[in-house]
């Protein structure tokens, strides 16, 4: 699979650029999988994430849901320990989710768990742009990096 990325710091004069590339991997391979909290009837969920370069990492929350009806996909920044970012997709139609907050299209394979649905792949329609907050202690809304994920991208995160 292949993602092509751009990662940008958001300053007072605006966005940088600071790091860009197209990451193949195997979701077999690269995909790194931590457990996440129990859902609400103690069915497991996962934080699943592939590493794209030194400091940047992109992930996204895996749950089993019958049908799935969105899913979030966030950042993570090495040493950042205070860090956020949560990037919400509703479902449009069929397997087609739209961002909450922002442009952005992407469409979704599923891994069938018995009658439930699982996130396997997201394909980017369009180019999507993922926020990041490097210290939850700045004000609400603060946005100190920006990760670009750019049009036909794949975050596949089961093989």
């Amino acid at each position: 699979e292949s993602l092509t990325w751009e990662t940008k710091s958001i300053g007072q004069g605006g966005p940088t650029p600071i790091g860009k590339g197209i990451k193949t991997y195997s979701p077999a391979k690269d995909i790194v999988v931590r457990d996440g909290p129990p859902e609400r009837e103690g069915e497991p969920s996962w934080v699943k994430s592939l590493v794209l370069d030194e400091n940047f990492a992109i992930g996204a929350s895996v749950h089993r849901e019958q049908p799935l009806t969105g899913f979030g996909l966030m950042v993570f920044r090495r040493g950042d320990r205070d860090g956020f970012s949560w990037e919400w997709f509703d479902k449009v139609s069929g397997f087609t989710f739209a961002k909450l907050q922002g442009n952005g299209r992407v469409v979704i394979q599923v891994k069938r768990q018995g009658e439930a649905e699982e996130l396997k792949s997201v394909e980017f329609l369009e180019d999507v742009t993922l926020r990041y907050l490097d210290d939850m202690s700045k004000p609400p809304g603060t946005v100190t990096h920006e990760v670009l994920i750019k049009k036909g991208s794949i975050l596949a995160v089961a093989p």
